[in-house]
């Protein structure tokens, strides 16, 4: 028997505001964790086929907003939905944050039944939060959204004979409104009967967001919280349901500005426990999720709000529902990756404070950071691999070697660097007309014409003719000297990389294991509407550069795609930008009292050096949990070390880097919430995997479940869009290995579940499973 796996979600028309990309729910469109555009599920016995999408439902407005609200609220204030009666459990409640997509309706109240065999596709991915209430585009699950109006709509088709077209189903906010006799769902007894018997007889699993504790979930109202500014963390306390999505227990995580209403479960034999909240100084402990079983009908309840849009917590909850509705087995893939890239190498940075000063990192402060790299990656989740990319401009190796105070013996040639009047500033976003501007370069630099014996000169530069001292880091260009490029010309933008390439190829830095030839950090993000300066990185071999992703003219509309360049908006076609994330650690800042006072004096920073460093990991887990791949943003200033004062960040105490101690934040708490590796990319294979994600997502993947008895899965099959692609496609699998009819590559990283890359070249593939997955 065989089903494709669709997410169903029954959610609301969104409100005035466009739909934002999804998230990670199940896997999906716009995401890592699912990665798959369209799933699949095939049932080879008693049900035919379920279509793997997930349907998801939702209120035509949201209730949440994408912006932080100031604090939770108590459970006094939110309206309870009466039960409806039906002879299955009917609603829920409401949930969360953003719109939907919607989707085709049908009409259906028949119950499905499944003795034949057959398979079904269906179009629609979820994303990184399916369209928020939960996560799949960063995973990747197709999904399928209904947008429910007060009024009631009908539902899509569920099934047709034997062939289920939904592999899970997601009620967000139980699509409840004020009526004149009161408040009820939108969707009507029938329909949930409906729902409900198709759940039973295709064996889907149903995920309920935002919900009111009640008989309908086996369960009861605690007592309230919170008043404003009230703490009640929220932690798993039993993960065996789904093992796959490598969570720990007991694990707070906050609830600050989510509705939330602990529970009391009612009704042990239907009901278990999966979160609580915590109880203490004024506040009960309650269950904050269960896994109801009503006679086989499988539901996953949370008593709390969802915002993906901003809250670390909703992103890192919606990993556990998203594997329990999977059961682990889903297109798409989860990987963490954590790359901090450091610009200007070889340069000095002018600090903010104390004002009128300078500074330099040295090769002591680049040995500490090899070593705590060690350090750090033998403290990560096994294979985890760690490790900061270095963005050079090489004139700063040229200023040092000829310095006053070296000799002048004549062995640079010229002896001084490139050098040029100030710029005159432009704004942010200008767009240089096509060949205007002046060249600010002296005419003699027409070459790199500085010997190896001037270029050793300086101790900094020249420690990277080590290769083991090399290799510890990722390298990448910054240009030749740091000129902005917003208004460069085609000439002197050239130079800035031909000068840099001949540099890094007479230092060795080419030569690096990690080294990417066709990147650059462009300087100060520049150069982003300028024609010219990209038309000379491209001829010069230069495919794909960071952009800024506070600046929203460099974001593309998909988060966790890269923007392309064209004429109308950058002046030229086809250079990929990467999205990059910026943080509070300062470019000019080498400690920690110049960052917190620039945070504090430029950003509305309050409190000391490690009220910014909580901020940060609030901030830059969300994007983690969210499995966003940007790297992040640093500069050589944050490296300095070795005359630091030895502080505490977590676990760790001694003498940190501003760099070191965001990272160790960072990764410390993910390490709290979960047994996921990190990993680090090199600037080109972020480009690459930036591509083929956008790739992938345009093969629209899908993925069928095939039955062996009506409930065990015992294979999958994996096709897409003409059946081709030209990336693989992942499928992740619980465990175990796979026999295929097709090429497939297996890809496993520490104790988190295996990959398989199946490679799609005009017919679907079968994945047999070593170790088949129970169904309902």
């Amino acid at each position: 028997m065989r089903s494709s796996f669709v997410l169903a979600a029954l959610v609301g028309l969104a409100a005035a505001s466009p739909a934002p990309a999804p998230h990670c729910l199940v896997t999906g469109d716009c995401g890592n964790e699912l990665e798959s555009r369209q799933i699949s599920v095939v049932i080879t016995n008693i049900i035919n086929t379920i279509n793997c999408k997930i349907f998801k439902i939702c209120k035509p407005t949201t209730t949440t907003t994408t912006s932080r609200p100031a604090a939770a609220t108590t459970t006094s204030t939110r309206p309870v939905v009466p039960a409806v009666t039906t002879t299955t459990s009917p609603i829920g409640v409401r949930t969360t944050t953003s719109t939907s997509v919607p989707a085709t309706v049908v009409t259906t109240t028949a119950a499905a039944t499944a003795t034949s065999t057959g398979t079904t596709t269906s179009t629609g991915t979820a994303g990184t939060a399916l369209a928020s209430a939960s996560s799949s585009p960063a995973s990747r699950a197709p999904f399928q959204g209904l947008a429910i109006p007060q009024a009631g709509a009908p539902l899509p088709e569920l099934f047709s004979g034997s062939k289920g077209n939904f592999g899970a189903i997601i009620i967000v906010d139980a699509i409840a409104y004020e009526y004149t006799d009161g408040w009820r769902s939108a969707v009507t007894t029938e329909q949930w009967d409906a729902i409900h018997k198709y759940q039973l007889a295709f064996g889907v699993r149903m995920v309920r967001i935002n919900e009111y504790p009640g008989p309908l979930f086996g369960a009861a109202a605690g007592e309230g919280c919170c008043g404003a500014g009230v703490e009640q963390l929220i932690s798993f306390t039993d993960v065996s349901d789904f093992p796959t999505a490598n969570l720990k227990v007991n694990a707070g995580v906050s609830s600050q500005g989510l509705y939330h209403y602990p529970a009391t479960i009612t009704d042990t034999k239907t009901t278990k426990q999966v979160a609580k909240f915590a109880g203490g100084p004024g506040v009960v402990e309650g269950a904050a999720a269960v896994i109801n079983n009503f006679d086989g009908r499988e539901q996953f309840v949370w008593f709390t709000s969802w915002a993906p849009e901003w809250s670390a917590t909703s992103n890192y909850l919606q990993h556990s529902h998203i594997h329990w509705m999977t059961r682990g087995l889903f297109l798409g893939k989860r990987k963490v990756h954590l790359s901090a890239q450091v610009d200007d190498l070889q340069l000095e940075t002018d600090l903010y404070y104390p004002a009128g000063t300078v500074f330099k990192i040295r090769t002591g402060d680049l040995d500490a950071h090899i070593a705590w790299q060690r350090d750090i990656n033998s403290r990560l989740a096994a294979g985890s691999e760690f490790w900061l990319e270095l963005a050079h401009n090489g004139n700063g190796d040229i200023i040092s070697a000829t310095a006053d105070n070296r000799p002048q013996d004549g062995v640079c040639n010229p002896n001084y660097a490139v050098d040029y009047p100030e710029q005159i500033d432009t704004p942010l976003e200008f767009q240089k007309p096509l060949g205007t501007g002046q060249d600010i370069w002296g005419t003699e630099f027409t070459k790199y014409g500085w010997s190896k014996t001037c270029a050793q000169r300086d101790e900094f530069a020249s420690w990277f003719l080590d290769t083991s001292k090399l290799n510890a880091f990722a390298h990448l260009s910054h240009t030749f000297t740091h000129m902005g490029l917003n208004n460069a010309t085609y000439k002197d933008t050239e130079r800035e990389i031909q000068f840099n390439q001949a540099w890094m190829t007479q230092m060795g830095i080419d030569k690096a294991t990690k080294f990417s030839p066709n990147g650059l950090v462009p300087p100060a993000i520049t150069g982003m509407h300028n024609g010219d300066a990209i038309r000379a990185w491209m001829t010069n071999g230069i495919t794909n550069v960071v952009g800024d992703n506070t600046r929203p003219p460099l974001r593309a509309k998909n988060e966790y795609w890269p923007l392309i360049s064209n004429v109308a908006d950058n002046g030229y076609d086809g250079l990929l930008i990467i999205p990059r994330y910026a943080t509070t650690i300062y470019f000019n800042c080498d400690t920690a009292e110049c960052t917190t006072r620039e945070w504090i004096e430029t950003s509305a920073g309050k409190g000391d050096f490690n009220s910014l460093l909580d901020n940060a990991r609030a901030e830059n887990t969300r994007h983690l949990l969210g499995l966003h791949a940007d790297p992040y943003m640093f500069h050589q200033a944050n490296m300095r070390q070795i005359d630091m004062p030895s502080i505490t960040v977590g676990s760790q105490t001694g003498k940190m880097s501003l760099i070191m101690s965001w990272v160790e934040t960072i990764t410390q708490e993910m390490g709290r919430l979960t047994n996921w590796p990190i990993t680090s990319l090199k600037h080109d294979d972020i480009g690459k995997s930036f591509s083929d994600r956008m790739a992938l997502d345009q093969c629209e993947p899908k993925l069928s479940y095939s039955y062996s008895n009506g409930t065990t899965i015992s294979s999958v099959t994996v096709s897409a869009k003409g059946n081709s692609c030209r990336v693989p496609v992942p499928v992740t699998i619980p465990a175990g290995t796979v026999t295929s009819s097709g090429a497939v590559q297996a890809d496993q990283v520490g104790s988190e579940p295996p990959i398989q890359w199946v490679t799609l070249n005009g017919s679907p593939v079968t994945l047999n499973l070593g170790q088949t997955v129970g169904g309902a």
